[in-house]
């Protein structure tokens, strides 16, 4: 990739991933901060399902076609396993949404600190009160294997219907937070989590990071892991081996994502 189309593409991931994060902040704020903390369930997490699916299908709109628009390590390394993206670029764009991430969460603590910290920046964790670390990570990596399957199926595949990418993927997330969310928090996005967690750990007063051993395995390598899964498997049924190339072009000459 040329040095200015990936410092376009850099800038898209961080951009994207800073929205992604801050709404996602925001609307969990808004409807689950009302109740001090507490998510009622049938009112608060269809609101904050569809926060998560219209940012994200708004995001795919208008910078999907300069970076790819991944806005998540689970799948820019679902890509990378499937060789649509170098390890170089891949490493970068991970780097930068996480940063992202990071810049999102500071910045509600900034300007929505009561409101926040009462629901801990929206980081998510597992409700352990009925719920096991293992389950947690069967959840997470199954949702997430649904997130990228919608991105390779309809962005990816030369034959998918890529006018219907940003929908499909805004969908696909919006239904596992919808489903999800009362057990894991929907983290779906390794960035998506460390980003409220870690200013949750700085800026919060009731604890930060949670179990580390929840995050590194529930909301990292299970996310990750789900990604690859789904990538490799719909790569080896349904892409034609010639569709994927020894050198993939920049992600701002790919199709939406």
């Amino acid at each position: 990739m040329e040095e200015k189309s990936i410092s376009k593409a850099l800038t898209a991931e961080l951009i994207g991933t800073f929205g992604l994060v801050f709404t996602i902040i925001m609307a969990v704020s808004l409807y689950a901060g009302i109740g001090g903390g507490k998510l009622l369930p049938n009112v608060v997490i269809p609101f904050v399902a569809l926060a998560h699916g219209f940012i994200l299908f708004v995001l795919i709109q208008s910078l999907g076609g300069i970076s790819g628009g991944h806005f998540n390590p689970a799948v820019t390394c679902g890509l990378l396993s499937i060789r649509k993206i170098s390890a170089g670029n891949a490493a970068a764009y991970i780097v930068v949404q996480v940063i992202g991430a990071v810049l999102a969460g500071f910045l509600a603590a900034l300007i929505i600190p009561h409101q926040a910290e009462i629901v801990k920046y929206a980081a998510p964790s597992v409700s352990h009160d009925h719920f096991t670390t293992a389950a947690g990570i069967g959840l997470e990596a199954i949702f997430t294997f649904l997130l990228v399957w919608a991105v390779v199926s309809t962005a990816v595949n030369p034959e998918g219907a890529k006018e219907w990418a940003p929908l499909a993927i805004a969908s696909a997330l919006a239904l596992g937070v919808l489903l999800i969310a009362p057990y894991t928090g929907a983290g779906l996005n390794p960035a998506r989590a460390f980003g409220p967690d870690l200013t949750n750990a700085i800026f919060g007063k009731i604890g930060g990071f949670g179990s580390v051993g929840d995050f590194l395995l529930v909301y990292t390598v299970a996310p990750i892991a789900g990604g690859v899964l789904a990538a490799t498997i719909y790569n080896g049924l349904y892409i034609k081996t010639g569709a994927v190339e020894e050198a993939p072009p920049a992600p701002s000459e790919q199709s939406p994502l």
